[in-house]
């Protein structure tokens, strides 16, 4: 991805991760305050309860009230602590899920006085109070509740692991497409090589002009296909291909778009078909050597011929290299090849001339 998609990535990634936190923070604090409400009604009917049964039994210490108020206790499942105090009789009854939750004293004691310590978990539980209705001696119901338990927590945590799935399914959904668009300039650049991946993305590789390939990728190109070449013994071939007398001719832009359309249809391997001039056309052939490339050239020349092209026959110079077994660079055939060509025009044009290189004599000399 480029930079400005990368930022673009990291801000939404940014703002979905505040999203996901206060919408968290919000629900657990939705989720307190409701369960804050439903355990003070709860403490409410507890006191009612309590108050029934020390009526009942006229008092706390039977073996029948202490039954009740288990089964009370045992009915909170969200009771943690319970316990009914008086300030002149002490602790009546005290019943605790575990030990922890009372600092001190630990057990019932007659003799104690005061408001017991609670070891209570701030914003997970809640330590509440309530007066015993219709008692004289002011007896007090405290109670220990959880407020935030794992019921409350499980689904707030199960969606918000649902909905970060969801953004990383959306997120590579929306990467792949990227990549994919962003890949498709880079593959078209693949076979031609030459300027880097970023260079080919800004502008299409073939000419709107003619639908051959860019000047600036031929010499790239022919590098590759000549190195290929001699690695694995081949020939290869350089075709300069020029219009007859262009000059002064206001329909040669057209001609030559006709032209170019021809030479497509019948060299299929257009990666290797490059505008290089206003009248003069590039082709590399591979695995071609100088009398086959002649014999095909020669072809799509009667080719262009025989047809009319804005009203009148258009002859074409052609001159070939090729390498025949030499190890030559791609500015020596390109020169041999315009040998070839200069001598094809001056020698009274529309016609193929192939370059024969002969190791004992100088370049210039070799065009037959």
């Amino acid at each position: 991805m480029n930079r400005g998609i990368s930022w673009a990535f990291l801000a939404v990634s940014v703002a979905f991760f505040l999203f996901i936190v206060g919408l968290t923070g919000y629900r657990l604090e939705d989720a307190r305050a409701r369960n804050s409400l439903v355990v003070r009604d709860r403490l409410l009917d507890l006191a009612t309860k309590v108050s029934s049964v020390r009526a009942t039994y006229t008092g706390l210490d039977s073996p029948s009230a202490r039954r009740e108020l288990h089964a009370l206790f045992d009915s909170e499942p969200r009771l943690l602590l319970l316990c009914v105090r008086s300030p002149q009789q002490g602790i009546l009854y005290l019943l605790a899920r575990n030990q922890v939750y009372l600092k001190e004293p630990a057990t019932p004691d007659s003799t104690w006085r005061g408001t017991p310590t609670y070891q209570v978990n701030m914003g997970y539980e809640l330590n509440l109070s309530r007066p015993l209705d219709g008692d004289a001696s002011g007896a007090v119901l405290d109670g220990v509740f959880v407020i935030m338990g794992r019921e409350d927590l499980y689904p707030i945590v199960r969606d918000d692991l649902y909905l970060f799935l969801a953004f990383l399914l959306v997120s590579g959904v929306v990467i792949l497409i990227v990549m994919s668009v962003q890949e498709v300039p880079q593959e078209n650049a693949g076979p031609i090589g030459g300027p880097s991946s970023g260079q080919v993305s800004q502008r299409s590789l073939t000419s709107p002009r003619s639908g051959l390939v860019r000047p600036e990728f031929l010499e790239p190109k022919l590098r590759a296909e000549l190195e290929s070449a001699v690695a694995a013994g081949r020939d290869i071939a350089v075709a300069r291909i020029r219009v007859d007398e262009p000059y002064a001719d206001s329909h040669l832009a057209e001609a030559y778009t006709e032209i170019a359309r021809v030479l497509l249809l019948r060299f299929p391997a257009h990666d290797c078909l490059f505008e290089t001039g206003n009248d003069t056309i590039t082709a590399v052939i591979p695995e071609a050597d100088i009398d086959a490339s002649v014999r095909a050239l020669e072809a799509f020349r009667k080719a262009v011929v025989a047809k009319q092209i804005e009203g009148r026959v258009r002859p074409l110079s052609v001159g070939v290299s090729s390498r025949g077994a030499r190890l030559v660079s791609p500015s020596t055939l390109l020169e041999e090849a315009d040998i070839s060509v200069t001598k094809a025009a001056r020698e009274g044009g529309n016609q193929v001339i192939g370059f024969r290189a002969d190791p004992s004599r100088s370049a210039a000399a070799s065009a037959l």
